[in-house]
C-alpha cells in the first residue's frame, strides 16, 4: 500500500540516519548491509556492546525503532538462514514456519513457459542460496515434493533441476547485467494456442521487410509478450458501487449546468424512452460529466428516423463535442454528420440522453449498445450505419439512409 515511490523514500531516509548515526559511534560493525526495512550485519565487540548499540539506536530518533534478534551461531535475513562454521560463514534456504509451497498449479490458464519456468526459478533461488550441496539437494528435494502435489510432471522438474545446479553458483552471486533489446513487443491476451504465434512472426518478417520504412521501425521479429485475460474474479467482482440506485428520484439526464458546456443545451430529461411500441426506461442519475454510457442522439424537430445510439467511454460532454465537430465540418461520410448538417438543421437540433450507464469496459459498452440498437431498430431504422463487432455475424444488405427536410 501507498506511494510507488514509498520504498525509495524509505532507502533515502534510512541511508541518512544510519549515516548520522554511526558517524557518532566508537564502535563499527564488521559487516552492515540494509534490504529496505531488514538489517544485516556482524559485531565483534561482544554482547554488552551490541545491547547498548540497539538501545543508542533507538533513541537516536524519535520514531525509528528496531527490533534485534542475535545470535553467535546463526540468524535469518530474508529468505537466507546465515550460520558460522568453522570460523566461516555457511549460508542455507530459511522458510517461515507458515510458508507450505503453495505454488502456481500446473493445470492453471497460463502459457506453458511460465509453468516451466517455476521449477527452474526455485531451484535457481537454491543453489544460489546454499552454500552447502548437502544442504541444497535436500530443500530441492522438499521442492520437487511439493512440486509433484502442485501437478508438475517429475521428468520436468528434474530436467529443470539439471538445468539450474549445472550453472557456476560464483557467477549466480554477482550481480547481473542485461543487454537492452530494441525489439518491438507484439501483446496479446494469452489463449490456448497463443504461443503458435510466435512461429507466425517469424515466418511473416519478410513481409516487413520489403517495406523501407516498417524495416526499420521493425528489423528482427517481434518479441511475443502476454497479458493476462481477464479472469472470473475481474468479471464478477468491481472494485466500487455504481455512481447509481435503481428506482432514484433522480432517475435521467440532467444538465451539468457548467458556465461553458454546450451540452447542457442539447440534454434530453426524459425519463421514458418510447418509439413505436418499444420502451426504455432510464436508470440513474447521469449528466454531462458522466463516462462509460451508452447514449442516444435525436433530432429536435421530431424527425423520425433520426436515432443514433452510441457508446463512448469518454464523457458525454466529450463525445458530444465530436459530433458537433463532424457537423460544423459537413461530414457526410458519418451519419450524425450528415443528417445534422443536412439543410434545415444544425448542431442546435441535437437532442441526447443516456440509456445506460455505469459500464466498466469497452466490452461491456458494446454488449449494452448493440442490445438498444437492437431494441430500437435504430440500424434498419435510424442513423446507425451498422452493427458494429457484430457485423461479421450478420449478412451484408442494402439500407437507404433518408435525410428529413
Amino acid at each position: 500500500m501507498g506511494t510507488k515511490f514509498a520504498p525509495q523514500y524509505a532507502n533515502i531516509f534510512m541511508h541518512k540516519f544510519e549515516q548520522d548515526f554511526f558517524t557518532a559511534q566508537d564502535l563499527q560493525p564488521t559487516l552492515y548491509t540494509r534490504y529496505i526495512d531488514d538489517i544485516f550485519f556482524l559485531w565483534t565487540h561482544g554482547k554488552e556492546s551490541l545491547k547498548r548499540l540497539h538501545d543508542n539506536i533507538n533513541k537516536f530518533h524519535p520514531t525509528i525503532k528496531l527490533t534485534m534478534d542475535y545470535s553467535s551461531e546463526s540468524v535469518s535475513f530474508l529468505d537466507t538462514r546465515i550460520s558460522i562454521k568453522d570460523g566461516h560463514l555457511s549460508t542455507s534456504l530459511y522458510r517461515k514456519p507458515t510458508d507450505n509451497l503453495t505454488m502456481l498449479h500446473f493445470s492453471s490458464f497460463h502459457p506453458n513457459h511460465v509453468k516451466e519456468a517455476i521449477p527452474y526459478g526455485q531451484a535457481l533461488r537454491i543453489h544460489r542460496v546454499c552454500s552447502d550441496e548437502e544442504e541444497r539437494d535436500g530443500h530441492l528435494q522438499t521442492l520437487k515434493d511439493a512440486l509433484v502435489r502442485t501437478g508438475y510432471d517429475a521428468r520436468l522438474i528434474d530436467r529443470q533441476f539439471r538445468r539450474a545446479t549445472a550453472k557456476n553458483r560464483i557467477d549466480l552471486l554477482r550481480r547481473l547485467t542485461r543487454d537492452a533489446t530494441n525489439r518491438v513487443p507484439f501483446v496479446v491476451q494469452y489463449f490456448p494456442g497463443a504461443e503458435k504465434l510466435r512461429h507466425v512472426l517469424r515466418s511473416l518478417q519478410h513481409v516487413i521487410n520489403e517495406d523501407k520504412h516498417l524495416a526499420m521501425a521493425i528489423p528482427t521479429p517481434p518479441l511475443l509478450a502476454f497479458k493476462q485475460p481477464p479472469n472470473l474474479k475481474q468479471t464478477i467482482v468491481r472494485s466500487k458501487l455504481p455512481s447509481f440506485q435503481e428506482n432514484s428520484v433522480h432517475d435521467a439526464t440532467q444538465p451539468c449546468h457548467g458556465n461553458l458546456c454546450k451540452t447542457c443545451q442539447i440534454i434530453d430529461t426524459d425519463t421514458t424512452i418510447t418509439r413505436d411500441d418499444t420502451t426504455h426506461q432510464v436508470h440513474g442519475s447521469y449528466s454531462c460529466d458522466s463516462a462509460n454510457v451508452v447514449y442516444l442522439i435525436r433530432c429536435r424537430k421530431g424527425c423520425p428516423r433520426a436515432w443514433y445510439i452510441g457508446e463512448t467511454m469518454q464523457t458525454l460532454r466529450q463525445r458530444m463535442n465530436g459530433h458537433r465537430a463532424t457537423i460544423a465540418k459537413q461530414e457526410g461520410s458519418l451519419p450524425v454528420g450528415e443528417h445534422f448538417s443536412s439543410h434545415g438543421h444544425s448542431s442546435t437540433d441535437l437532442r441526447v440522453s443516456v440509456l445506460q450507464g455505469g459500464l466498466r469496459d469497452t466490452r461491456q459498452r458494446k454488449i449494452v449498445e448493440q442490445k438498444l440498437i437492437a431494441k430500437f431498430r435504430t440500424h434498419e431504422d435510424g442513423l446507425n450505419r451498422d452493427l458494429g463487432f457484430m457485423s461479421r455475424y450478420t449478412l451484408p444488405h442494402q439500407r437507404t439512409n433518408v435525410i428529413c427536410f
